[in-house]
């Protein structure tokens, strides 16, 4: 194909995407636990390929290509997946997106770089340089997969917070959506019932609270709020078979309710 100034060879674009294709298949996959044939595989990748001829024989609004290729995304996760369930099939193809996203931005960040990357084409690009970094993009977003899918599947953990001589053992729940930060460090914020504090932590607002205390402002569908935190001298999430892991965060002191769902309290999944 001709386009301008520019010559894309139709075999090389497909072999390129289908690769890619082929490699974000099996990144999906993994990251959802479903496996597929070989052939089913090779076949999405295939389709993958050729459909990548697309953008350069047809030129179509923003709006209409962006739907486009969700759809195809969307038909190649089920020619290599079918649809397990509907939920399955959703995650399958947002795993399949996002991979795809990762790698071909890491790919394209790496040949700007090095100045083999301009408007939108790759120059001089031989065929084991693309081979390793291809690879090396891969292995980076299935690493990247498997641990948003650990921090989201993990459902509650156990807490060690440190003030001086004291030590508060906390079973908290994990929670995607404790976004909240401490304004002036913007360190996240592990959310605790005052009921599982030891006198006088559980009194923030009084005059014998022993630390320097923060108010930390909150949103939530019922309004605005705020907690009154406190910076522990050490934090400690506490894995299983593994050492306990330190992290630097807040701890906002909720005196209204006394249970999250029989849990102590909330923490972000950002700092597991």
């Amino acid at each position: 194909m001709y386009d301008g100034q520019v010559v894309i060879y139709a075999d090389i674009l497909f072999l390129i995407n289908f690769s890619m294709d082929y490699l974000c298949l099996f990144i999906a996959g993994r990251i959802q636990n479903r496996f597929c044939k070989a052939l089913r595989l090779l076949a999405a990748s295939a389709f993958g390929g050729l459909y990548s001829f697309i953008p350069y024989i047809v030129e179509m609004p923003v709006l209409f290509s962006l739907i486009l290729h969700i759809s195809a995304a969307a038909l190649i996760c089920l020619i290599a997946f079918g649809v397990p369930d509907a939920k399955k099939f959703l995650l399958l193809t947002g795993s399949f997106i996002i991979s795809s996203a990762l790698m071909g931005g890491l790919i394209t960040a790496i040949y700007s770089i090095t100045g083999k990357y301009s408007e939108g084409v790759y120059t001089e690009t031989d065929a084991l340089s693309f081979c390793l970094i291809c690879l090396l993009s891969a292995a980076i977003a299935l690493s990247y997969g498997m641990i948003c899918k650990k921090r989201i599947h993990t459902s509650s953990t156990d807490v060690k917070i440190y003030i001086g001589d004291e030590k508060i053992t906390a079973r908290l729940l994990c929670d995607s959506g404790n976004l909240v930060t401490e304004p002036f460090s913007s360190l996240p914020v592990i959310i605790l019932s005052a009921t599982c504090l030891p006198h006088p932590y559980d009194m923030p607002e009084s005059d014998v609270f022993p630390l320097p205390i923060r108010i930390i402002p909150f949103s939530t569908s019922a309004g605005k709020n705020c907690f009154f935190g406190f910076r522990p001298d050490r934090i400690e999430i506490i894995r299983p078979t593994k050492s306990p892991k330190r992290v630097d965060a807040f701890i906002g002191i909720d005196t209204e309710n006394r249970s999250y769902s029989g849990y102590d309290g909330l923490v972000p999944t950002s700092i597991l």
